[in-house]
């Protein structure tokens, strides 16, 4: 699984998870007209500005990512967006008490760690906000080794990563039974309740991909609960949800986190400025798209200069999407580029922002972005069929 995930890591995914850097606010900009509504972009760009200590449009751009995860329901993101941005600015009683409403009303409760955060009251959910850390973890990284002390509750803000449980030698069993779970977005671990018992880690934990985590630890836990028992009843209800409801979470679950980076064949003509002039017809694929726009890693072919000479160009882009039985054909003006190194190989890549399209295209890449979990996974099934021939 991890393999694969590598191989369709998206362009934007790398941007957001930080192996591919960007060195300037105005290459984020341009990308941003690209994804408009991707929130990831928007923190990751926050981050950035937040670094090059430009705090003020750092805190903007940290509102407008939570608020964008708030939209597509990511409560535990937005949480975490709402921690930098408040960081640099302390937030009124307004504002704080305004985005605990949107928090408890616009997020569902599908995973017991929504539940837990949606459940807590506005001066609960403060005093844990200012207890959380924010850590990141590169792929293949141990994060809980078996035998350790469990001192922390762990939060996947994104990524995945494997928990491998050791369970007990049963009578007459030689060998330790194992069973192996994945762990994405809005899911927890760490054994550290109750808080009275101490908790030896009978999991190996292991990321998969790049992971950013959110910490707590078990004694400034214990000391938010001691303020705030109704914290502790949703901390109880939390570990009880875990066992009642099992860790048995499917492969396909590390498969939905890239849901929105599904490859896709591409064929670009890009006008010239010269009148006359005949247009440049490049293939490629992108794993990054939206209504508003798409990432495209030109074939390794393109031997025709610097992309960065194409930004400006009006282009036509012709996409084979797998769900339909047809071709969508976009116009759009490419607005930035990037050379990209992966395994020693450097690519061409550009960022497509559409202009208007028809009616029946826009209902097909709506389709496309956003479809069901089953269709998701068809068209997983059905690329993957192409790369095995």
């Amino acid at each position: 699984m991890s393999e694969e995930l590598e191989t369709h890591s998206s362009i934007v995914k790398r941007i957001i998870d930080g192996s591919l850097i960007i060195d300037s606010a105005g290459e984020f900009e341009n990308l941003l007209k690209v994804f408009p509504n991707d929130p990831g972009l928007y923190r990751a760009f926050a981050d950035f500005l937040a670094r090059r200590k430009s705090f003020d449009a750092a805190a903007d751009a940290y509102r407008t990512a939570a608020k964008l995860f708030l939209e597509t329901g990511m409560g535990l993101q937005a949480i975490v967006s709402k921690i930098s941005e408040w960081r640099i600015v302390r937030p009124s009683h307004q504002e704080g008490t305004a985005f605990h409403g949107a928090l408890c009303k616009g997020v569902s409760k599908d995973t017991p760690v929504q539940t837990f955060l949606t459940k807590m009251t506005y001066p609960e959910m403060v005093a844990f906000m200012a207890r959380l850390v924010r850590v990141r973890f590169r792929a293949n990284q141990m994060v809980i080794k078996f035998g350790s002390v469990e001192n922390h509750i762990c939060f996947v803000v994104s990524g995945a990563l494997k928990e491998t449980t050791y369970h007990p030698l049963q009578e007459g069993q030689k060998v330790n039974q194992k069973s192996t779970t994945d762990l994405v977005e809005n899911d927890f671990f760490g054994d550290i309740y109750p808080f009275a018992d101490e908790r030896i880690s009978q999991s190996d934990v292991e990321t998969i991909t790049r992971v950013e985590l959110v910490t707590i630890a078990k004694p400034r836990l214990k000391v938010v609960c001691e303020k705030h028992p109704h914290v502790q009843v949703l901390v109880d209800e939390l570990y009880k949800a875990r066992v009642e409801g099992g860790r048995a979470v499917s492969s396909g679950t590390v498969r939905r986190t890239a849901r929105h980076q599904l490859p896709t064949k591409v064929s670009m003509k890009v006008f010239r400025e010269e009148i006359g002039k005949t247009p440049l017809f490049l293939n490629g694929f992108t794993d990054d798209i939206s209504v508003g726009g798409a990432c495209i890693i030109l074939g390794a072919t393109y031997h025709t200069g610097p992309s960065a000479e194409m930004v400006g160009r009006s282009v036509k882009i012709e996409l084979g999407l797998p769900s339909a039985a047809v071709k969508l054909h976009i116009l759009g003006t490419i607005v930035w580029s990037k050379e990209v190194s992966h395994d020693g190989k450097t690519s061409a890549v550009v960022g497509v922002q559409f202009k208007e399209m028809t009616d029946p295209d826009r209902e097909l890449l709506e389709d496309y972005c956003y479809g069901s979990d089953g269709e998701q996974n068809l068209i997983w099934s059905l690329w993957e069929s192409l790369v095995r021939k």
